[in-house]
């Protein structure tokens, strides 16, 4: 459409009088925004003194110079609308805070909370959980959050201008931004996709020329480097054909008219603006930063220009209002905040008996679901073994007619189904696309193409662009939209092709997604599952071939799921859609094509409850994902040629992780043998070990206790997986190397 960039500086604009006069604006909105200007400087000011008395503790990036900007653009919206707010929040807060007041003890309260939650109080905004970088009320002002990873905000903002956009309720989202973010990976990806989708989504670059101590565009200061080789970042929209606006970030009504003109075609139309305001931060990055790459006489013109002054002077010049009537709003806005510190310091610390509290959404599941599980997995195992046996018994001239006659079989003696995992899967996406109309697919290749192991096969034609949608190569910005989607009520199933490529995403999948939920105080949710596959098996080398669970499962609020056969696909991930926490669900490459049997109708597998695949007596073997149905073989080789019985234990879902099924197993066998593909460094086996070892049971005995013979991990070997067959077979646990292992520890 060839956009180009509106600097609105260059034109005349529209005094307070005649916006007044037209209605676009009340004397009352003026002079409120300058009220608000004044809280948010005096919060600052007051911030930077208990900063150096240690009463404020930790990092905070003041917002004093900018307040301009995130009054402006929060005037210029509807209740309702959406922000996304970034590591100096301090102003956004405030100024959304202030917009969903009502009445002055609202207004005060809003302040008082802020305060507190810096102060790190139970009564702050986030029960000091999240502090300066992570201040926000997220459930009442419609805020994302902030987020302390520069670049990090953008993409969630999508996510949730996605939802606003598939839910038609007319709301639009604005993202708060700095410079420095426009240099990040992120960024770009952000922003193409909110171009490619079309969202109602207002990006507000605050171009305070400065990240951290590097000049965005050069400075007078010998030594100082530039971050860019272009001075106004609102030209990097041409690259998304979005239209762009450059404003004075200085002047609250400037910003105001500009935000007001974005949102309206983001309301009318779905069409994205980016604004960079062009502002200045009187403080340093942070309070330690001596301001060393910017000059004195470059301090004092922007000074000059302070938000405060340049809105006084309109106030005056319209004859709005005389200088007694704004130093009036000036001494309330103080006494605010003096109010507002008092309160965070007479507050009380949060109780450290609540440190865990809040990291998930709490999940129980009905008795009789988990006791129909576990009839239906033995159900399952009996009607799969009679299909494996069909196939070995048929005379049938083909395989593929002698499957259909095994599934025929199947389904009239035990009514089920026969499929692959790879089916098992799109089937369980497609029960509950049909069943919740908040349910969405997106990611590469998941529409037109049917996924790269055609595991949305078929969806596109069935629910449209508007519920499965293909997207560009960009693993945080799909990553980051399910989390801003699933913030706003939507359950999205976010696709990344490989797991090797969730280190592009962890950003988005750890801090935003993972953590939101205790991070701003338990008031959150981020219902969304992010499938992948991983494991060897294909000779795709190392990018493509990772088992990364591990990884995962050390991160506090996800949900690590890993199913092993059709049945356990299917439940798993109908049950990880519907839960409240963000689930990872990662499928084996190389076991897609594997068949088994599947209950017809709905049905879900309970999250974090192991499946004992088979009872044994000698040794108990934990696995999971591939690697089960290997120690299924194996356990099948020691019963069959050495006489030994051993207990074949499916966690299926590693976190959270079925330890008690784990524990009662081995206090019957005595013998502990885990088997992963993941790499055996701080792997799943470590922590399944370490966990039975510290088990306590009821009677006060603990894991250590019963156990004959040490633990034994079985895992990956400690190289990237390489191309080669015959060493990427050598590279992970054999059913050979599965049954000499048991041998061994039996015998011994």
């Amino acid at each position: 459409m060839g956009f180009g960039v509106e600097d609105t500086r260059k034109r005349p604009q529209a005094s307070l009088k005649e916006l007044v006069k037209k209605g676009s604006i009340t004397v009352g909105d003026a002079t409120d925004w300058l009220r608000t200007i004044y809280e948010i400087r005096f919060f600052e000011e007051k911030v930077f003194d208990l900063l150096g008395q240690n009463i404020i503790k930790g990092a905070s990036h003041l917002y004093a110079g900018e307040e301009a900007v995130a009054v402006g653009s929060i005037a210029a919206i509807e209740h309702g609308d959406v922000i996304g707010s970034t590591h100096r929040g301090h102003g956004h807060c405030g100024a959304i805070g202030n917009k969903y007041a009502d009445g002055e003890e609202e207004r005060q309260n809003n302040w008082n909370q802020m305060m507190a939650e810096l102060m790190g109080k139970e009564t702050g905004y986030c029960k000091g959980r999240g502090g300066s970088m992570h201040i926000a009320d997220v459930d009442r002002c419609n805020n994302l959050g902030s987020t302390g990873i520069v670049g990090g905000n953008q993409a969630p903002a999508v996510g949730a201008a996605l939802a606003e956009k598939y839910k038609k309720t007319g709301k639009v989202v604005l993202s708060f931004f700095g410079d420095g973010s426009t240099n990040c990976g992120s960024f770009h990806e952000a922003m193409n996709m909110a171009s490619t989708l079309a969202v109602p989504l207002v990006a507000i670059v605050e171009n305070n020329l400065y990240g951290m101590s590097v000049p965005f565009f050069g400075s007078e200061i010998e030594g100082a480097v530039k971050a860019s080789n272009v001075e106004d970042i609102a030209v990097r929209a041409s690259s998304y054909d979005v239209p762009a606006v450059i404003v004075d970030g200085q002047d609250v009504v400037a910003v105001f008219l500009a935000v007001c003109d974005a949102v309206a075609k983001a309301r009318q139309s779905n069409q994205m603006t980016m604004i960079e305001a062009k502002t200045y931060r009187w403080y340093g990055h942070s309070r330690s930063d001596p301001r060393a790459y910017r000059t004195k006489a470059e301090e004092k013109a922007w000074h000059q220009r302070d938000p405060i002054i340049v809105l006084r002077e309109k106030l005056l010049a319209d004859k709005l209002c005389s200088e007694e009537q704004l130093d009036q709003i000036k001494d309330k806005a103080f006494e605010t905040i003096e109010t507002a510190t008092k309160f965070g310091i007479d507050s009380a610390w949060p109780d450290a008996a609540d440190l865990a509290k809040d990291v998930y959404v709490e999940e129980t599941y009905a008795a009789e679901i988990v006791e129909s599980d576990k009839a239906n997995s033995a159900k399952v195992a009996e009607a799969t073994a009679a299909f494996e046996a069909a196939i070995a018994a048929s005379t049938a001239k083909t395989k593929k007619e002698a499957t259909q006659q095994a599934r025929d079989q199947i389904k009239s003696q035990f009514g089920m189904d026969v499929m692959t995992i790879g089916q098992a899967v799109c089937a369980a996406q497609g029960d509950e696309l049909r069943r919740d109309q908040d349910v969405i697919i997106m990611g590469e290749d998941v529409g037109l193409y049917g996924g790269a192991y055609q595991a949305t096969r078929g969806l596109l034609t069935e629910f449209g662009t508007d519920r499965v949608i293909d997207t560009a190569i960009s693993e945080a910005a799909i990553t980051g939209a399910a989390v801003g989607a699933a913030l706003r009520g939507m359950r999205p199933i976010a696709e990344l092709m490989y797991v090797d490529f969730v280190t592009i995403a962890m950003d988005q999948l750890v801090h935003v997604g993972a953590y939101n939920r205790y991070m701003f105080g338990g008031k959150a949710k981020v219902p969304m599952v992010l499938r992948t596959e991983g494991g060897v098996g294909r000779c795709i080398a190392a990018h493509h071939s990772e088992s990364l669970e591990a990884w995962l499962m050390h991160t506090p609020g996800l949900y690590v799921v890993m199913p092993s056969t059709p049945y356990d696909a299917k439940g798993l991930l109908k049950a990880a859609i519907r839960s409240d926490n963000p689930v990872v669900f990662i499928e084996h490459k190389a076991t897609y094509g594997q068949l088994g049997a599947v209950p017809q109708g709905d049905y879900i597998i309970p999250l974090g409850v192991a499946d004992i695949k088979k009872t044994g007596t000698d040794a108990t073997i934990v696995s999971y994902s591939r690697m089960a149905m290997w120690s299924l073989e194996a356990a099948k080789v020691l019963a069959a040629e050495h006489g030994i019985d051993a207990e074949v234990i499916d966690l299926r879902t590693l976190k959270p992780m079925d330890i008690d099924t784990v524990a009662e197993s081995v206090r019957k066998t005595g013998r502990l043998i885990t088997v992963s593909e993941g790499f055996c460094t701080c792997g799943a086996g470590r922590e399944i070990a370490g966990r039975f070892m510290e088990y306590e049971f009821s009677d006060g005995s603990h894991g250590f206790d019963y156990l004959d013979a040490a633990p034994v991990n079985l895992a990956a070997a400690d190289v990237p997986p390489p191309m080669s067959e015959p060493l990427e077979t050598a590279s992970i646990p054999s059913v050979e190397t599965i049954v000499e292992t048991v041998k061994k520890i039996v015998s011994g």
